[in-house]
């Protein structure tokens, strides 16, 4: 019923204008709800737009689960989510609200349970979370109205997760409309469809939606051996033939490192993405028994990308800082002249595990026209931005980075190349965080090497500096921040949690500028 519906219902949907005067109460006032209803909207602050998000609904503590588990032996969420009326789905990790405004059922087998409930609504890191408390019962309806006060934007950036899994993937029954849900859900524009040796997308899914304005998917592979997963994107999608016309998963799984990166880079200008490097199984460093600074390293250099945030891997954790060891082992690659992207995806395979979009890229793209997803989807100059390393990758934290050469003129983003005629460049950094997330350093690097270490004050949500080095060789100019509390399971799903870590840890990474000294 829910993809059926969503077209038409996409029309239907009020205007800013509208939004704005039953947000502020100006105009005619919006009608009771319905008895057995909770009507809810999620706007982009108040009065603004409808966006899309989740919405959680505690008991105290406990997040209350909807649908069932129903995957390995019940553990996981992944067919068994269900159908709130045709606007919404409830989850076991809140409900997905994809057009930002839903009438849900109220008690009953998939409805919001009757009583007194903490609520707490949300859409990826850009926005702070709403809190509040909601009463419901059988006899009368209700209503929420969900501002989310905005933090930050990138308007010149597509938000991409691109590593995500559903139907038909062999470990993920997701049906694919309610993957690109997750995925808009948490802010995501971009989404790269990689089941294990299927060429696919989510194109049709996002047809039916009717949200083709609102994310689109680029066709990709995730290419599966024993000694490695790599993605692969763009890649051709052939929907008469099995598995879109990829070689399947188990010819792939007896596959060398060498096998399996030689596979990817086979497809014509396609992005080959290392996958979870440091997952300690399927992953490329781990495999090789890379140190992460011996060079060069035992496996071939032919990809463009390393997925430096993973959802699995997403976290710092006493004993095991895993976050810390796939940066060192970028740092390093770039360090010897193997300028590959550094990328942030969540590889999501169920639907509260690890939540859509955890781990993401903020693909920077020259032409602002570009970034507007309601102006088509560019996806050569997409995937040019991802081999140039314009990207930010983040799990919370947004970085912005600037580099000025000190005798002034242009500035220097992410993954572009400044000249310093001066022999000084001047490095401005600023961070973005919403109040859940608790970056508490930053550094600032050149060639490698820690030249600041900038302490962010507790409960700072925008923090400034500037540094000013002296350069008189070629070398480049790295940014990260991260600290070591943990993001709120309601925003990252309960996989670190189920691993006895603390939690998913916020972190971000600019892909390196590089500095050039004139002769």
């Amino acid at each position: 019923m829910l993809q059926r519906a969503a077209v038409s219902l996409l029309s239907r949907l009020p205007s800013a204008g509208v939004a704005l005067a039953l947000a502020s109460g100006c105009g005619k006032p919006a009608p009771p709800p319905p008895a057995g209803q909770l009507v809810v909207r999620i706007t982009d602050g108040a009065g603004g737009p409808l966006i899309a998000g989740r919405i959680g609904f505690f008991d105290g503590d406990r997040l209350i689960e909807l649908g069932t588990r129903d995957l390995y032996g019940q553990t996981r969420q992944g067919a068994g989510a269900c159908s709130m009326g045709d606007r919404a789905v409830g989850t076991a990790n809140g409900v997905l609200v994809p057009y930002g405004e839903a009438s849900l059922p109220i008690g009953g087998g998939c409805g919001v349970p009757l009583g007194r409930h903490r609520v707490i609504a949300w859409r990826g890191f850009e926005h702070e979370a709403w809190q509040g408390e909601v009463t419901v019962t059988a006899e009368h309806g209700a209503r929420l109205e969900l501002p989310l006060e905005r933090v930050w934007r990138a308007d010149d950036a597509l938000v991409a997760d691109l590593h995500v899994h559903a139907a038909p993937s062999n470990d993920s029954t997701v049906p694919p409309a309610w993957r690109v849900m997750g995925q808009l859900c948490a802010g995501i524009q971009v989404t790269a469809l990689s089941n294990h040796g299927i060429n696919g997308d989510l194109n049709g899914a996002i047809a039916t939606l009717g949200l083709q304005r609102a994310i689109v998917s680029i066709a990709s592979n995730e290419g599966s051996s024993a000694q490695a997963h790599v993605g692969v994107y763009p890649v051709p999608v052939d929907r008469a033939a099995a598995r879109g016309g990829s070689v399947d998963e188990p010819t792939m799984a007896p596959w060398s490192r060498e096998q399996i990166l030689a596979w990817a880079r086979a497809v014509p200008g396609a992005i080959v993405q290392v996958n979870h490097p440091r997952f300690r199984m399927y992953a490329l460093f781990d495999s090789a028994r890379w140190d992460g600074t011996r060079w060069p390293p035992p496996f071939p250099l032919e990809f463009d990308a390393v997925e430096v945030l993973n959802g699995h891997n997403a976290f710092n954790a006493p004993g095991d800082r895993r976050i810390d060891e796939v940066v060192r082992d970028f740092y390093t690659l770039v360090g010897h002249d193997a300028w590959v992207t550094a990328v942030g995806a969540s590889d999501t395979h169920h639907l509260e595990s690890v939540i859509d979009g955890v781990a993401r890229t903020y693909v920077l793209l020259d032409d602002p026209r570009a970034a507007d997803l309601a102006q088509g989807f560019d996806q050569a100059a997409f995937v040019a931005a991802i081999r140039g390393r314009r990207a930010v990758a983040t799990t919370g934290p947004w970085l912005d980075v600037k580099v000025t050469d000190g005798g002034g003129g242009r500035a220097a983003g992410p993954g572009q190349t400044l000249e310093a005629r001066s022999g000084r460049v001047r490095v401005a950094v600023t961070l973005h965080q919403a109040s859940y997330v608790h970056a508490d350093a930053i550094r600032v690097l050149v060639g490698g090497t820690v030249v600041r270490t900038e302490p962010v004050p507790d409960g700072a949500r925008h923090h400034r500096f500037t540094v000013e080095v002296d350069v008189t060789d070629a070398t480049w100019i790295g940014v990260d921040a991260g600290g070591d509390r943990p993001l709120p399971v309601w925003m990252t799903g309960t996989y670190q949690q189920d691993k006895h870590r603390p939690g998913a840890t916020p972190f971000a990474i600019v892909n390196p500028i590089r500095i050039r000294v004139p002769a």
